[in-house]
């Protein structure tokens, strides 16, 4: 008995893509339920016979049941995983196509395994050796909506404004956010829905796992990795090129600094230093990581609203005129919507958190809305305060809000922002460096990648699969 749970347990590792989506096995069952009530066998009091030993569960649905004393089956289960009154997560787990029969579940079997010396020794061999381990429940509603804003909130205020206002829609850019919002809001639903009903770590990953099985899934899993982890990268190289400019223009360092931090060929030491410094602070610990993840968020939102209120102030009506200036027209709103959907991006970083999440059913979908709305609302104000504040033909495309409030003659508002801008920039890769880890332990949970990358320290922190991120974000930003 013993040697057959091995070689099922082999061939589930060796074939990963054979399990089937959650909706084709629930109506197999149901299905297989209702021919056996209608053969009369779905009467609890008549027992199922297989081969000659009787069973009590034939027809039983997938069904929710603690991790802690539930067990295996034909079928998907759901394993809750439950912190007292902190909130649950679950995950699901299918069994064979071939539809072996788990131990204990006839009498014989179980006697059998009693009259076996070398049972119980395999079972706890096996119990050590791959423990199923969960991760620590303690992000609260803020901390969610820390993660969502900080993840979102960077390129899209600093970048996209200044380009989208420029060569797209001009004083209709706040257009071009708001219809940019509502595509995002639509989606921001779809991940609060799936987000409360299935409330583990992998995001999509998890989501797809269970709508259409575990192929599309890793292709899900892959393609957030590149959102993650290269986009990570990319930001970190972003913030060394910004420091570089920032230092040559406000603080006029000297070359050979200059030199020091851009020594060509490619490289970029300043990536490479804010992506070990954010590792090193992920593998430190939970609780730190997620205390600056806190702090660094709310003060670039501070930073925003500090250079939203101050373009307000600085607003000439005459710049907003025309609306939808003649060269670019109602098309080039639509243009400029495509170009800012991208400032949405990260607000679903959320949900690959999901299972540290405090009261997850609850706290995960009012966490994405929320983020959304913050985000949303920022992004439309701001738009409206440079395109008043600088006319839409001189906005720099690059540098939007710091060109402009020196333009206006206020040096120190523009010194204020870009100095703001390196100094919050580096929480996006700190949210990458957090997150890629725990996709990485829910893709180890399923098997489909090593089980390195599902181990836990004391604190819950997937250290080996952080430490793996980091240095794959750290080579690809240098």
């Amino acid at each position: 008995m013993a040697q057959n749970e091995q070689s099922t347990t082999t061939r589930r590792r060796l074939n990963p893509f054979r399990k089937k989506p959650l909706w084709v096995i629930l109506q197999e069952e149901q299905e297989s339920a209702f021919t056996r009530t209608n053969e009369g066998i779905g009467n609890p009091e008549n027992l199922t016979h297989h081969g000659g030993h009787e069973t009590d569960d034939a027809i039983e649905l997938p069904s929710i049941k603690q991790s802690s004393n539930s067990s295996k089956r034909n079928g998907p289960e759901r394993s809750v995983d439950c912190d007292g009154a902190e909130g649950c997560g679950f995950s699901l787990e299918y069994s064979d196509d071939e539809g072996e029969q788990n131990s204990g579940l006839d009498a014989n079997s179980s006697q059998s395994q009693i009259h076996d010396p070398n049972t119980h020794e395999k079972q706890n061999h096996s119990k050590t050796h791959h423990p199923h381990q969960h991760l620590h429940r303690h992000l609260s509603l803020f901390d969610l909506v820390s993660i969502g804003v900080g993840g979102t909130i960077g390129s899209g205020i600093f970048v996209l404004n200044g380009l989208i206002a420029n060569q797209y829609a001009g004083p209709s850019t706040f257009l071009s956010w708001i219809i940019s919002g509502i595509a995002a809001g639509l989606s921001g639903c779809c991940y609060a829905e799936l987000s409360g009903r299935i409330p583990s770590a992998g995001s999509s990953y998890a989501y797809a796992f269970c709508a259409l099985g575990e192929l599309p899934a890793f292709v899900t899993a892959c393609f957030l990795t590149l959102e993650f982890l290269l986009s990570g990268s990319a930001v970190a190289r972003s913030w060394g090129d910004k420091v570089i400019e920032w230092l040559r223009v406000e603080l006029s360092a000297s070359e050979l600094v200059l030199q020091i931090l851009d020594p060509g060929y490619g490289i970029n030491p300043m990536a490479c230093l804010v992506s070990i410094a954010t590792t090193i602070l992920v593998l430190g610990g939970v609780k730190e990581s997620k205390m600056v993840t806190d702090f660094f968020t709310w003060v670039k939102v501070v930073l925003v609203v500090f250079m939203t209120v101050g373009g307000f102030l600085l607003m000439q009506p005459s710049n907003l005129t025309p609306m939808i200036p003649p060269e670019f027209g109602p098309s080039g709103i639509l243009r400029g919507a495509v170009s800012s959907f991208f400032g949405y991006l990260g607000f679903d970083a959320v949900c690959c958190v999901a299972g540290e999440a405090i009261n997850a059913e609850v706290n995960l979908p009012r966490s994405i809305m929320i983020t959304l709305f913050i985000v949303t609302t920022l992004y439309v104000a701001a738009a409206i305060s440079l395109v008043g504040m600088q006319n839409y033909t001189e906005i720099s495309p690059k540098s939007g809000f710091p060109e402009a409030f020196q333009d206006r003659g206020v040096g120190w508002a523009s010194q204020i922002t870009a100095a703001g801008e390196v100094f919050t920039l580096p929480v996006v890769v700190l949210i990458s460096v957090i997150i890629q880890p725990r996709l990485q332990f829910a893709l180890a949970e399923d098997g489909l990648i090593p089980q390195m990358f599902g181990e836990l320290d004391s604190t819950g922190n997937p250290k080996k699969g952080t430490l793996f991120a980091g240095v794959i974000m750290t080579l690809f930003a240098t």
